[in-house]
C-alpha cells in the first residue's frame, strides 16, 4: 500500500533538550496508525510539526511523494491534514453550525454567509456521521462530551485526507465512545487516513491496523496489531518488561476495625449508600460513569450534603459541612478533576504540594522557606517526580508527574483516609505503574484508601474489596475469586437486578 505520510529523519529540540531524534514515520494511505507512548515520549511534539504548530529543525516531510519545504498551519490545512485536541476549541456563544463552518470562506461569498445553506449543510453533515447534536444548538448549551463531537464536525466538515485524534476519548462515557468509534469507522470506509494517539491500550487494539510506538524521543518500533500481545506493546513502551503491574503479595488488611463507614447515606444525587473501610485496606468503588461513585466521594469528603442516614470516622458518628471538616477529621480527596480541583497550575509545584498542610512549614502564620524547599524536593526525588525544578508551575509538568504532585500533597497532609477518584486517567502505562505502587506504599504505611476507577483491571489490581454502585446507589460488594472475574463484575455493573 502507498504511503500516504512520510515524516523522515525528524529532529527537534527545546534548547538543551532533544524532544525529537532522527524519527522516521511512514503512514499509509488509508489506514488507522495508533502511536503509543509515555508522556514525554514525543508523540504531541511530532504531530505538531506535522500540523505546522512547530518547525523542524532538520528532516523531510512528504505527503503522497511530494516534498513539503515549509510546513505551517496554512499548508497543513490546505494538503488536508487536520487534528481533533483532547479539549474541544470552539467559540461557546455560537451555534454548533456557526462554529462548524467558522473560517470557511467557502460558505460566506462576497463576505455575506448564507445561513440556510450553512445550516443545512451543517445539519447534513452531522446526519451523514450519526452525531447526536443539533446545529442550531447553542455551544455553551453542551456536555463536555457533546463539545468534543461538535469539535469533530468541525474537522469532518473540511473533508482533510488525514486527521490525528489525540487522546478524544477523555471527557467521554462508555455509550460516547461507541459514537465516536462508529464515527471512526466510517471514516475507514471513506479511506480516510487516521492517526490514533490514545493511552487506552483497549482503544489502541480495537481501532488501529498498525501501532507505532515512540520512547525517549525516538520512534522505536512499527508493529502489526493482529495477534499482537499487550504485554508485549507495553514492553516496547517501556524499554523493558514491566513485570507484574500491580502488587501480587498485597496480604490481609492490617486491622478489621473500620476507619469510615457509611450507613444508609443519602444525598440529593445518591440513595441509601451504605459500606465501610477498614483500616489498611484499599477499598474499589466501581460503576459506570453516573452510577453515584464521584457524588458518593464528594459526600465522605464534605462536598456534597448528606440529607439522611449516617457517617462514622474511626466509630465517631461525623456530620461534615465543608471539605475542610472532612480534611480536618484526616480525609484527603485527590478529584477526578485534577487541573481544574486539585491544584493550582500557575503556580510552582513547591507551592501546590505544601498547600495541603501549611501548618507543618509555618510557625505562628510565617512560612519556613528553607524547610518548605528541603520536604519538597525530597518529597518529589521520592516519587521520582520529572520536573526541571520544584519552582517550575505544575501546568508544565506531564499527567503522569501531576499526578504525582496530588500524592505528594497526600503524603504532606498525612490523613489517615484517601480517596482517589480516577488516579490514572490520562497516564502512560509506565506513570500507572509507579502511581500503583505509591498507592502500595501508603497503604503500608497504615492508610486506608477509596480508589474509584472506570478501568475494571485496575479494579482488580489494585483493591482488596470493590462497591459496585449503580444508579446512585451499592447493589454489589466483589472480594478475592469474585473480584478477578470480570464477566461478574461487568454483570454487577450492568444487570438491572442486585446481586
Amino acid at each position: 500500500m502507498q504511503a500516504m505520510l512520510e515524516m523522515r529523519d525528524i529532529n527537534k529540540s527545546f534548547g538543551v533538550v532533544h524532544a525529537l531524534k532522527d524519527v522516521t514515520l511512514e503512514v499509509r494511505e488509508g489506514e488507522t496508525m495508533a502511536l503509543v507512548g509515555e508522556n514525554g515520549a514525543g508523540k504531541s511534539t511530532l504531530m505538531k510539526i506535522l500540523t505546522g504548530a512547530y518547525q523542524r529543525d532538520t528532516g523531510r516531510i512528504l505527503l503522497g511523494g511530494k516534498e513539503i519545504k515549509k510546513n505551517t498551519t496554512g499548508t497543513a490545512k490546505k494538503h488536508g491534514i487536520a487534528q481533533v485536541y483532547q479539549q474541544a476549541e470552539l467559540v461557546e456563544e455560537l451555534t454548533v453550525a456557526e462554529n462548524i463552518c467558522l473560517g470557511e470562506k467557502a460558505h460566506a461569498p462576497r463576505g455575506l454567509v448564507p445561513w440556510k445553506q450553512m445550516y443545512q449543510a451543517a445539519d447534513e453533515l452531522l446526519a451523514h456521521y450519526q452525531i447526536p447534536i443539533q446545529a442550531v444548538t447553542p455551544v455553551k448549551e453542551l456536555s463536555s462530551a457533546m463539545k468534543q463531537f461538535a469539535a469533530i464536525a468541525k474537522v469532518l466538515f473540511r473533508k482533510p485526507k488525514l486527521i490525528i485524534f489525540d487522546e478524544p476519548t477523555a471527557v467521554l462515557s462508555d455509550s460516547e465512545v461507541t459514537i465516536l468509534f462508529r464515527i471512526i469507522e466510517s471514516l475507514k470506509k471513506e479511506h480516510v487516513t487516521i492517526i490514533y494517539i490514545s493511552h487506552r491500550l483497549e482503544e489502541v487494539f480495537q481501532l488501529s491496523d498498525r501501532i507505532s510506538v515512540m520512547r525517549d524521543g525516538q520512534l522505536v518500533a512499527v508493529l502489526e496489531n493482529q495477534e499482537l500481545k499487550k504485554d508485549d506493546l507495553i514492553a516496547h513502551m517501556l524499554g523493558k518488561n514491566l513485570g507484574a503491574m500491580y502488587c501480587e503479595d498485597k496480604g490481609k488488611p492490617i486491622s478489621e476495625t473500620p476507619v469510615l463507614e457509611l450507613i444508609d447515606v443519602t444525598t440529593d444525587k445518591i440513595h441509601k449508600v451504605s459500606f465501610s473501610l477498614k483500616e489498611g485496606e484499599i477499598l474499589g468503588l466501581a460503576g459506570l460513569v453516573g452510577s453515584g461513585r464521584t457524588e458518593t466521594a464528594m459526600a465522605v469528603f464534605g462536598a456534597d450534603r448528606i440529607r439522611s442516614g449516617k457517617m462514622k470516622v474511626r466509630g465517631k458518628e461525623v456530620k461534615f459541612r465543608y471539605p475542610a471538616d472532612a480534611a480536618r477529621a484526616g480525609i484527603f480527596l485527590a478529584p477526578e478533576d485534577r487541573k481544574g480541583q486539585a491544584m493550582v497550575l500557575c503556580r510552582p509545584i513547591r507551592e501546590n504540594i505544601s498547600l495541603s498542610r501549611l501548618k507543618s512549614i509555618a510557625s505562628h502564620g510565617i512560612c519556613d522557606k528553607k524547610k518548605e524547599y528541603t520536604r519538597v524536593q525530597k518529597l518529589c526525588e521520592d516519587l521520582k517526580v520529572r520536573m526541571a525544578s520544584i519552582e517550575s508551575p505544575v501546568q508544565e509538568l506531564s499527567g503522569g508527574n501531576q499526578q504525582k504532585v496530588v500524592i505528594a500533597k497526600a503524603f504532606t497532609a498525612d490523613p489517615d483516609i484517601l480517596i482517589f477518584d480516577e488516579p490514572t486517567q490520562g497516564i502512560d502505562v509506565g506513570a500507572k505503574a509507579e502511581i500503583y505502587s505509591l498507592l502500595e506504599e501508603l497503604r503500608k504505611q497504615g492508610k486506608s484508601i477509596l480508589v474509584i476507577s472506570s478501568e475494571i483491571e485496575e479494579i482488580q489490581g489494585v483493591c482488596d474489596r470493590t462497591i459496585v454502585m449503580r444508579g446512585g446507589t451499592v447493589v454489589g460488594e466483589l472480594n478475592g475469586q469474585e473480584l478477578k472475574s470480570t464477566e461478574l463484575v461487568l454483570q454487577c455493573m450492568y444487570k438491572e437486578e442486585s446481586r
